[in-house]
């Protein structure tokens, strides 16, 4: 098992129940994972309860409002905020674009939000072995379909 290298957490997502979920996951490969959960991007950026906090990772939940264009600008936001980080995009939404600029932009792994929990760990296990991580359905989506519509 990777070494724990990732112990504190910053989830940004409107649902509550989401940062729970990833802290049950997450503890399971350290116990010792601390996660702050924030409902937006916006409130993350502009907190002062969060000055001077050092993230490991930033998981990135549904954003209402905010297509992959602001999505990166937004990785570069919480980076500059935060220091390096690794970046988890943890979202519905398949976006082609944000795939191809994954490795230019800082994200690290982007999660189909309704992946099986055995996902999501080999997810946390790639980002705690340095290895980028895209799930099976927007590898599938990217490569098999969208490929194709894209000829």
């Amino acid at each position: 098992m990777p070494s724990p290298l990732i112990n504190n957490i910053l989830v940004l997502d409107d649902m509550p129940t989401i940062a729970l979920g990833l802290q049950g996951i997450f503890c399971s490969f350290n116990e010792t994972v601390h996660i702050e959960h924030i409902e937006n991007i916006f409130t993350a950026l502009s907190s002062k309860s969060l000055d001077e906090k050092k993230f490991d990772l930033a998981v990135i939940g549904e954003q209402l409002g905010s297509p992959s264009d602001d999505l990166l600008r937004t990785v570069a936001e919480l980076q500059h905020r935060f220091g390096p980080m690794k970046i988890m995009v943890y979202s519905p939404n398949y976006d082609h674009s944000l795939l191809e600029k994954m490795e230019t932009s800082g994200i690290d792994a982007y999660v189909h939000k309704y992946e099986a929990v055995a996902e999501i760990r080999k997810a946390f296990s790639c980002l705690l072995a340095g290895e980028p991580y895209i799930s099976p359905i927007y590898r599938t989506l990217y490569y098999e379909y969208g490929l194709m519509m894209r000829k």
